[in-house]
């Protein structure tokens, strides 16, 4: 999984890393997909089981893909103007939004998580958090089961978060990031 970039989604806030094997940066990419239906149907589909458990009320594949569309707009829309907003603000950030991933993971170059907001939310943005309003995105994921290390596309999004990372731990953080944008 080799970064091939890294794009200003929101100008010295909000970032995202593209990866090579990909033709969007993953904040387009988990948007775009979020709001594809035909995508969300296939998605749904082959994790009904997942669906089907009671924690999601026996929601209908088609209540499923509009809940999604609806918590991707209102996700997106929120990120985005928190972004702009944590510029000049202290106490409205991106932070506010990010959690640690787990408990013991805060510190340096923190692996966190944003929920969408439709309760209860599978919506989640993977990013490493650089400083309170600064936080590159690493991935996304639609998250149906308890935990990530059930469900093959979440131990990838666990793995993309490790090598966004790795990669701003070994090179300087602002090179990576502004390299790509100059």
């Amino acid at each position: 999984m080799k970064i091939i970039g890294t794009f200003a989604v929101v100008e010295d806030s909000l970032y995202s890393v593209q990866y090579e094997s990909e033709e969007l940066h993953e904040f387009a990419k988990c948007f775009e997909l979020w709001n594809n239906p035909v995508y969300l149907r296939e998605f749904f589909e082959k994790n009904i089981e997942d669906l089907k458990h009671s924690f999601w009320n026996g929601i209908t594949i088609e209540d499923a893909i509009k809940k999604t569309r609806e918590d991707a707009i209102a996700l997106e829309d929120e990120l985005m103007y928190i972004a702009e907003k944590g510029k000049t603000e202290k106490y409205e950030t991106l932070s506010t939004l990010f959690e640690p991933l787990s408990k013991g993971n805060i510190g340096e170059y923190e692996r966190d998580k944003a929920r969408g907001f439709v309760r209860p939310s599978w919506l989640r943005i993977y990013a490493i958090r650089i400083d309170a309003n600064f936080f590159v995105i690493s991935g996304g994921a639609i998250k149906l089961t308890k935990t990530m290390n059930t469900s093959e596309h979440l131990l990838l999004e666990l793995k993309k978060l490790e090598s966004t990372r790795n990669k701003l731990i070994d090179e300087d953080s602002d090179d990576l990031i502004y390299s790509e944008l100059n």
